[in-house]
């Protein structure tokens, strides 16, 4: 009975023992050759007490073995691991070369992939500059040949003479004021277009082909033309471009104060003037001895010139028998008229000789009323225009009117007017 108890006690040690070596050994694998060890402590397990003891010897054999077969396994294991562990430091190292071949080759993409990046960066940025509008004045880049300065731009209007190119247009110099292609040294007005060296001279009064002269060889020579007539005086000249005031382009008047005396007028016999400004048609007034024209002569004084001295101005007599050349009558009448109006410009300061005057002028005028009715007051009037031809003798008849304010002169009765002519009218000659 106690052997019974012994052995199932060595049996329930024994199996733990075997479940550790089959558990442990067979993980190792047949290589340790615990399997037959198995077997056999299995089987004499069911044995006596001696077959114990072996079993016991052969535990401690075994146990002896598996120790060894323990360190041998150990020292394979350790070279297994050592190698393992060469192996995975070698795989590390492979693993480390392997990454840092591919570090190195992605830090070379990555180079590469930087240098695109700066290379497009820069044409990015070198783009980018080209579209900058450095000065804001609306043309960036090559657009504007000076992107530094807001004032010079294509769009802006060339300055001459400062220094600039403002338009960015080289064909618009900047000396060129006038925008005619010739710079200012060389164009003598650099302000008109028109005038340059290689303009056409045109007749305008100004230098416009820049050779110093002015309107040469073009400009018309006029003559003055006093009396209206359409012929001028040879003697007074100007040089135009245009037709001045007063002035003609012909020259052929021999008396530029009467516009009735011209070359295109007819010659009146008898009348003392060369009517037609041609001496080959004579104006055969002989038997008439006129004084000669005192021209602007005549009206340097008060009185004027009276060659003959019967006290009619020289200008005045020869103005009466030429406007009335075939009316005798008349003309004696206008001379006397004429004389009275002479002596009062004289007397003109004097109040009473003023009023003498006044009266026998007036005896003078009734005898022009006999003569010519309603048409005196027209004739009257022209040959005192006539006579009141200055300042001077308009002057002194306005003194001598003054003169006779406050005093009362009386006409004669309308059938007394003819005797208020001085002279005999029934034997002048008649009407001639």
């Amino acid at each position: 009975m106690h052997t019974l108890k012994g052995r199932l006690m060595v049996l329930l040690c024994y199996i733990p023992a075997v479940f550790f070596l089959v558990t442990d050994d067979c993980v190792r694998g047949d290589d340790t050759g615990l399997s037959a060890s198995i077997v056999y402590g299995s089987n004499i397990s069911e044995g006596t007490g001696t077959t114990q003891t072996a079993f016991t010897h052969d535990r401690d054999d075994r146990g002896k073995k598996r120790r060894d077969n323990d360190d041998t396994n150990g020292k394979r294991r350790d070279r297994e691991d050592r190698g393992s562990d060469d192996d995975d430091d070698k795989c590390d190292d492979d693993k480390r070369d392997d990454d840092k071949s591919n570090d190195d080759k992605r830090k070379g993409k990555d180079k590469e992939r930087d240098d695109r990046d700066n290379d497009d960066e820069s044409d990015d940025d070198e783009s980018s500059d080209d579209d900058k509008d450095h000065d804001g004045d609306g043309y960036a880049g090559t657009d504007d040949c000076d992107d530094h300065d807001a004032t010079v731009n294509p769009g802006a209007t060339e300055i001459p003479y400062n220094g600039k190119d403002d338009d960015c247009n080289t064909s618009t110099p900047d000396d060129d004021l006038d925008g005619d292609g010739y710079m200012n040294a060389d164009d003598c007005n650099d302000r008109d277009s028109s005038v340059n060296p290689h303009a056409q001279e045109i007749c305008d009064g100004a230098d416009n082909n820049c050779d110093g002269q002015v309107d040469e060889g073009l400009k018309t020579t006029y003559y003055e033309d006093v009396d209206g007539d359409g012929y001028g005086n040879p003697d007074v000249t100007r040089e135009s471009c245009e037709q001045p005031l007063g002035y003609v382009t012909d020259h052929t008047d021999c008396d530029d104060t009467r516009a009735a005396v011209n070359p295109g007028a007819m010659e009146i016999k008898k009348n003392g003037i060369d009517d037609d400004c041609n001496a080959l048609t004579p104006d055969d007034d002989t038997g008439v001895n006129l004084p000669p024209d005192p021209g602007e002569a005549g009206k340097e004084t008060l009185l004027g010139i009276d060659t003959d001295g019967d006290g009619v101005r020289d200008d005045i007599q020869r103005y009466i028998y030429f406007t009335y050349s075939d009316e005798k009558k008349l003309r004696l009448a206008l001379t006397y008229y004429a004389i009275e109006f002479q002596e009062l410009l004289a007397d003109a300061d004097d109040r009473e000789a003023a009023y003498e005057h006044a009266i026998k002028k007036t005896r003078h005028r009734e005898c022009i009323w006999y003569l010519k009715g309603e048409e005196a007051i027209n004739i009257c009037r022209a040959l005192r225009a006539e006579i009141l031809n200055t300042r001077e003798r308009s002057i002194a008849y306005i003194t001598y009117s003054d003169n006779l304010g406050g005093r009362v002169i009386k006409g004669a009765p309308l059938k007394k007017w003819k005797d208020s002519c001085a002279f005999d009218v029934d034997n002048s000659g008649g009407n001639q």
